[in-house]
């Protein structure tokens, strides 16, 4: 029977005896316990005091009994109890996979708490350290109901609470894991390495040690966006007959909400979506097009079949809608054909069409004649004109289903509400799904009546009339044109300056577009509580907008002649973002920098796409420049170089502007195999920094140059700019940074020469100098760069070691440029050590990576070639090869290194009297040149032997 203590000290001692389940405790570990370590007189005769107020309090003499020196007691804790006994079916429930079982018993559990543990007792010794230890049950036990709540699902509440337990608990390794997971599973990636990354330095800062191996793992899962990250729905009870294999590896939209009404429409299109061909949903916007084919994506997901989801609300460009549908298979001459074979048999998802009609059809209709077993199924405002084009209208909802949906979206007050005036609401809105959620979020401020003589009033004209599909277009903008007019001054001018942004936006980034940003942070209280933006909890408070209500607000902007100005504003925002991160991490120095700066992505880039062939074009050359080291820093080559090609030419850029973008510019040509292209910018560069005298200009003239130089093989015309670069550098102080490029541009020269170890002389100067400097950019090119000279002397051990060093840091950026280097090293030492298939595997890492990012050829696919060729495998390695020399300019490294596997091919294949004339004509090239690589020079020289034989 339960029983209430009311006094502190013999409340104490009843815990302290209860904790101890039935066991006696010494009286000194008692005195201890409830006193602490103080000298105490007679503490055994305060112990039996305190023991006989007790027995009097809970009235059960027979319950504290005295043994062994010490007291006992035969009563428990109830809550405490309990809450075992839920844990430990939590515990059996977690081992058997029983999601749900884990997350009913973990909340019994949790049910037990009603604050913090002991909180009344805190102030006695044993009291402090058994709450902390029972707080710390209770979070453990927490975090194994939200796993079970992410592997059921709900991956947007579940982060929710992770974020708030996060922020408690900074130090957590599992409960920040599962935040990663709930945000990677929200289609929120960047958040989840950004998190997974402010762990891993506050482990190092407080405790002074790394992640641990699950940790890491995690993270390195997120990085290459591991499939098995992201969970099917449940089995949905509305497809009868499917088969029952393991659903398909697919990632969807994360509903934040319930689905409901449209179950006959749903059941239709999952059995339409069965058969290969087209089916088009149109209907205006708000008609519920996106979620129902979500939702039947997710359906057909579960039957084990492959779906690709494409949302195209975000393209404007032609070729962008191209590489967003081809996927990886964007790279190649025939994306098309090669996105057409993967995706034979598959579901193609494309969703909001209706701006890009034009290229989706004429890429559809290739598609499905050259994949016979595709089904694609799109969204849009207007079908595709296709002659295989089966058209799905989506119609308003039926009233039940109407009502049903305004109920489960309005305030908790307003649920009970007549029953006709919630009828006359959802036809006032032509009960479209948005329509009647914009209605249902205004009972927070309104009530129902109000809402309903509202919509009378305001709406009458709509209710009539055709249902055409320009007449519910109509319906849902009188719905928004009455949600506009339902605001104030200051709020309509927020929402239509906000809408400005493309990706979501900070109460920061508002207040810098608004006309007045007093007005900002109010008036985004007001469009939350009436349903027109999302607010989620990112490290702070982030704003969207819905499409739809973006696109009505963007109309209004320029309805009231303030689109230019609030693009304006816009571009200065980003470009006082970026320099802010830049500055405060030391130019984009860790990896934290990289991860903030690529949270604003969308944003950036819509804001430099809408710059070109505007007044504002010279200060989107200046965000372009701005964003320079971040794209260097992830791989972006191929981002880069289109900016930089349109923005360029900016009117109104200064001299040492242009000279920087033609710089920068032919940098990313050369990291994408552009090498005339390149070295034509850099000569123009070259003539303009001359005219300027400006040191820096100089050294990043210099810089490239060398780096151009190196990749067209003309390696001694590079080491006389690198040399040069790295004497003025020296000579000036402030340049420090640039004289660690410098050197570790001439290591890898060197390498490339036949030097290795002075190569490694000059990686280790520049990797002490980034250690100190905290450049995590530099860490990671630097300890690759080393790790392939240690290769090329034999020092093995030491080579891993730096990869792996490497890899850490490259992880963190996300550097998808060191990540496959790092595979070719572990490809290299496998092959050193005799392990042919090990290499083999590491190898074709790399290449996944050139695959999954389309950044062309690479060495990988050079040292891939040459182990398959060692393994008999000649078919595959001499495609691969062919595709080396299609892209790699004659006398290039690439085409260089590249000759040695061509070599050993055509010895492979027998044909002696090529493979003798190749051996000639690389020895003579290699000789003009001054490539001397061992990794290729000792193939070569082993080649001559054989041939020699």
């Amino acid at each position: 029977m339960p029983r209430s203590v009311d006094r502190p000290l013999e409340r104490a001692l009843l815990v302290r005896l209860a904790l101890a389940d039935g066991l006696p405790v010494p009286d000194l570990r008692l005195a201890a316990d409830l006193w602490g370590d103080v000298e105490l007189a007679r503490p055994t005769e305060r112990l039996r005091v305190l023991a006989s107020r007790l027995r009097a309090a809970i009235d059960s003499p027979d319950s504290l009994t005295r043994a062994s020196g010490g007291y006992a007691l035969s009563a428990q804790l109830t809550d405490l109890v309990a809450a075992r006994a839920a844990a430990e079916r939590m515990h059996v429930a977690v081992r058997a996979g029983d999601h749900h079982a884990v997350r009913a018993a973990a909340g019994d559990a949790l049910s037990q708490w009603r604050g913090q543990s002991l909180a009344d007792l805190r102030s006695i010794p044993y009291a402090a350290l058994e709450g902390e230890q029972l707080d710390s049950w209770r979070v453990d036990l927490q975090v194994e109901r939200l796993d079970a709540d992410l592997a059921l699902g709900a991956a947007a509440e579940a982060g929710r609470e992770l974020e708030a337990l996060a922020a408690e608990h900074p130090l957590h390794e599992r409960l920040w894991c599962l935040l990663a997971l709930a945000l990677y599973r929200t289609g929120r990636q960047a958040d989840a390495l950004s998190r997974l990354a402010k762990l891993r330095s506050r482990l190092s800062e407080e405790l002074g040690v790394d992640p641990a191996p699950d940790t890491a793992a995690m993270e390195l899962r997120l990085l290459r966006q591991d499939p098995t990250l992201l969970i099917a729905p449940p089995e949905p009870a509305v497809v009868h007959g499917a088969p029952t294999t393991l659903p398909a590896p697919v990632q969807l939209p994360s509903p934040l909400t319930s689905f409901v009404g449209r179950q006959g429409e749903l059941n239709s299109l999952v059995r339409r979506i069965a058969s290969p061909g087209l089916i088009t949903l149109t209907g205006g916007p708000g008609s519920g097009k996106s979620r129902l084919t979500a939702e039947a994506a997710r359906l057909v997901a579960t039957t084990g079949r492959s779906v690709r989801f494409v949302e195209l609300a975000p393209l404007h460009r032609e070729s962008a809608v191209l590489e967003a549908i081809t996927g990886d298979d964007a790279g190649g001459n025939d994306p098309l054909a090669a996105a057409a074979v993967s995706l034979d048999g598959a579901v193609l998802v494309l969703d909001n069409a209706e701006h890009v009609v034009e290229p989706v059809a004429e890429i559809v209709s290739g598609l499905l004649r050259r994949a016979p077993g595709l089904t694609v199924v799109v969204t849009s405002q207007r079908p595709l004109q296709l002659g295989v084009e089966d058209i799905v209208p989506m119609g308003p909802l039926d009233a039940i289903a109407a009502a049903q949906l305004f109920t489960e979206r309005c305030a908790a007050d307003a649920q009970g509400a007549d029953p006709e005036q919630v009828a006359a609401i959802c036809s006032a809105v032509d009960r479209l799904p948005l329509g009647i959620e914009l209605a249902a979020g205004l009972t927070r401020t309104l009530t129902v009546p109000q809402l309903s003589d509202r919509l009378e009033q305001r709406m009458r004209l709509l209710v009539a009339g055709t249902r055409d599909a320009q007449a519910r277009h109509a319906s849902l903008v009188a719905a928004l044109d009455w949600s506009h007019q339902l605001l104030g001054d200051a709020e309509r001018a927020v929402l239509r300056r906000v809408a400005i942004f493309a990706g979501g936006f900070t109460l920061e980034a508002a207040e810098q577009v608004a006309l007045d940003p007093r007005d900002v942070a109010p008036a985004l209280t007001e469009l939350a509580d009436r349903s027109l933006l999302t607010v989620e909890a990112v490290n702070g408070r982030r704003f969207r907008l819905l499409e739809t209500v973006r696109d009505y607000a963007l109309a209004k902007l320029e309805d009231a002649g303030e689109t230019e100005a609030a693009r304006g504003a816009e571009l200065d925002w980003a470009i006082n973002r970026v320099q802010t991160i830049g500055q405060d991490n030391d130019d984009f120095a860790t990896a934290e920098s990289i991860a903030e700066v690529f949270s604003e992505w969308p944003n950036l880039l819509d804001t430099l796409d809408q710059a070109v062939g505007t007044d504002r074009e010279v200060v989107g050359l200046r965000l372009a420049l701005l964003l320079h080291t971040p794209w260097l820093v992830r791989g972006w080559y191929g981002e880069a170089a289109r900016h930089f090609e349109a923005l360029s030419g900016a009117e109104g850029a200064t001299q040492p502007e242009r000279v920087t973008a033609l710089s920068n510019h032919a940098f990313v040509l050369t990291m994408l195999g552009q090498f005339e292209q390149a070295a034509t910018l850099l000569t123009e560069a070259e003539q303009l920094a001359k005219e300027l005298n400006d040191d820096t200009l100089t050294l990043t003239v210099l810089y490239y140059r060398g780096i151009v130089e190196i990749e067209r093989g003309h390696l001694r015309d590079a080491l006389s700019h690198l040399l040069a670069g790295q004497e003025l550098a020296a000579a000036r102080p402030s340049q420090e940074r640039r004289l660690s490029a410098f050197t570790d541009a001439l290591g890898t020269l060197y390498l490339y020469t036949g030097r290795p170890a002075e190569a490694v002389e000059q990686y280790d100067v520049c990797i002490a100098a980034d250690r100190i400097y905290g450049d995590e950019h530099g860490l990671s090119r630097g300890l690759s760069n080393l790790a392939g000279a240690l290769v090329a002397l034999g020092r093995l051990p030491e080579a891993l070691d730096a990869a792996n060093e490497s890899d850490h840091y490259a992880r963190r950026l996300d550097d998808r440029q060191i990540l496959p280097l790092n595979e070719v090293i572990r490809g290299s030492v496998a092959l050193a050590k005799g392990s042919i298939e090990d290499a083999e595997k590491y190898l074709r890492s790399a290449v996944e990576y050139a695959v999954a990012d389309n950044s062309g050829v690479t060495m990988a696919h050079i040292d891939l070639a040459d182990v398959l060729i060692l393994q008999g495998e000649l078919e595959e390695a001499s495609d691969l090869l062919d595709a080396v020399f299609a892209e790699a300019p004659a006398n290039s490294t690439p085409w260089l290194a590249a000759r040695a596997a061509a070599t050993a091919l055509a010895a492979a294949q027998d044909d002696l009297p090529r493979a003798r004339a190749l051996l000639a004509e690389t020895t003579t090239a290699y000789t003009t040149s001054g490539f001397a690589w061992p990794r290729y020079t000792a193939r070569l020289e082993e080649l001559r032997k054989k041939l020699a034989e």
